[in-house]
């Protein structure tokens, strides 16, 4: 097995596996709908704690001032949704953010265990597991 067969038999594992954010997480919370525009979003560096979603061409899309709501936005923004349901508390939203990144995380352990049992010489492991998540539109903040 190659690298890049490996990569496209983890894609495929985690496609199947993948639960959908955040409607999968959030259970029963009261959430607020807001808009999105439906193109990909960006989290720069926070700007004296104040967190900004950005398009492409640097314009704010939303501000907030905690910074699990941000992620929460752009994990939420893997499908490119015009409208999203985000829990009015903000601890159901550090909650929800939380729960998900655990989810995460458990892919990242197994195909990190997986890949260095298949090649134990190996150093790509990063360069692999970051062609993974790209090629599922994923994001782990």
């Amino acid at each position: 097995m190659t690298e890049k067969e490996f990569a496209q038999n983890w894609t495929e594992k985690i496609k199947e596996a993948l639960k959908s954010f955040p409607e999968d997480f959030l259970g029963n919370v009261e959430c607020e709908t807001i808009t999105l525009p439906g193109t990909v979003l960006f989290l720069p560096p926070p700007f004296f704690s104040s967190y900004q979603i950005t398009n492409d061409i640097g314009e704010t899309i939303y501000s907030t001032g905690d910074h699990f709501k941000a992620k929460y936005i752009l994990y939420a923004n893997r499908n490119k949704p015009l409208q999203l349901k985000i829990p009015l508390i903000d601890l159901n939203v550090y909650e929800t953010v939380r729960d998900y990144e655990k989810h995460l995380d458990k892919f990242l352990k197994e195909m990190e265990k997986d890949f260095k049992q298949t090649f134990p010489n190996s150093k790509g492991f990063k360069r692999n597991s970051i062609q993974v998540f790209n090629s599922l539109n994923l994001v782990r903040q």
